[in-house]
């Protein structure tokens, strides 16, 4: 074989490794499969927490602590002390999804700092039919920071986030911004919240910038009763319904039914909490999706709240599997 033979059979390896790399990636970070909900840098649909996942994204009006730092940055103005979250979740394809953050909460005013992690390790790489020929990585990144304050009912916030992706040997980094507004009605007992997510932009990879799943988001969650069992009145159980639409700002190239826009959806989840010990609670999401339910459930022990999520796909994907927890100080 010549010289020339041989580096254009190298020339065409390597395009079918990086080929072979690119499917791969947007096979595992897909959570929705090319669903009109969709686009380019997934780790910033997925979560952040298990109990934001478990509500299945209905959190725009939600406290989550310092986890709202990825979803409403204005509720951590709203929240009635400091607090630490952290989470752990395996998403479909094996990918690792982790999440930590931090909220000082000072008056009226909250600072927080968190990041979003998801990594894959082993990636099967084939250029060819036949035994797999290695494997390569994957990693994404996001480092945020954000600042909300509340000027009598109402409060302001926003967050900034640096992201980082690495696929094969190609990475990029960008940015983005959250903006959020909220309020509280009615003794607390309804939380109104409104948020712009994830507006910036992404360094070109492989030539093309990443798109960015920009959206606009409003919500409220509403604590609807409370009642005793007859069997026992010390047992009060509260049932809240919360509520989001979305409306994405960006469109992707297609959707499932190869259409090019995207269209509003909504989130709906309804809790209960019981004798504000256990806390159970479902989500539905509408729309080109393939995870329409999801469920959950948490446990208070004083100022920590352990909470799980249960994300079931309903075409053979799998199911995804979050574990959380909060400690409030």
């Amino acid at each position: 074989m010549n010289r020339s033979s041989t580096y254009s059979a190298l020339l065409n390896n390597t395009r079918g490794m990086l080929l072979t790399a690119i499917t791969g990636i947007l096979i595992l970070l897909s959570p929705i499969h090319s669903s009109a909900q969709n686009t380019g840098l997934d780790l910033l649909t997925i979560g952040p927490s298990a109990r934001a996942l478990s509500l299945n994204g209905a959190v725009t009006a939600e406290q989550l602590g310092a986890s709202n730092l990825y979803t409403n940055p204005a509720n951590l103005a709203l929240e009635n002390s400091s607090s630490l979250n952290a989470a752990y979740t395996l998403w479909i394809g094996d990918l690792n999804h982790t999440h930590a953050a931090i909220n000082f909460k000072k008056g009226n005013r909250g600072f927080a700092f968190g990041f979003i992690g998801a990594q894959d390790d082993d990636i099967v790489l084939r250029t060819k039919a036949g035994p797999p020929e290695g494997s390569f990585a994957i990693s994404l990144l996001s480092l945020s920071a954000g600042y909300a304050y509340q000027l009598g009912p109402i409060a302001i916030g926003g967050s900034l986030q640096y992201l980082r992706e690495e696929y094969y040997i190609h990475n990029a980094s960008g940015y983005t911004t959250n903006f959020g507004a909220a309020t509280q009605l009615w003794d607390k007992r309804l939380q109104l919240g409104m948020s712009l997510l994830n507006l910036g932009k992404m360094d070109e990879l492989i030539n093309q910038s990443t798109s960015l799943p920009t959206n606009l988001q409003a919500g409220f969650n509403a604590e609807l009763l409370t009642f005793t069992a007859p069997e026992n009145k010390n047992l009060p159980i509260t049932v809240s319904l919360k509520n989001n639409w979305v409306v994405p700002v960006k469109t992707t190239n297609t959707s499932s039914q190869g259409e090019a826009e995207r269209e509003p959806y909504t989130n709906i989840a309804v809790e209960f909490d019981i004798a504000e010990t256990i806390l159970l609670h479902s989500g539905y999401k509408t729309g080109d999706t393939v995870r329409h339910w999801t469920a959950g459930a948490g446990v208070k022990v004083g100022s920590i709240v352990a909470n799980y999520a249960l994300i079931p796909f309903e075409t053979g994907f799998g199911t995804v599997h979050s574990l959380g927890v909060s400690y409030q100080f």
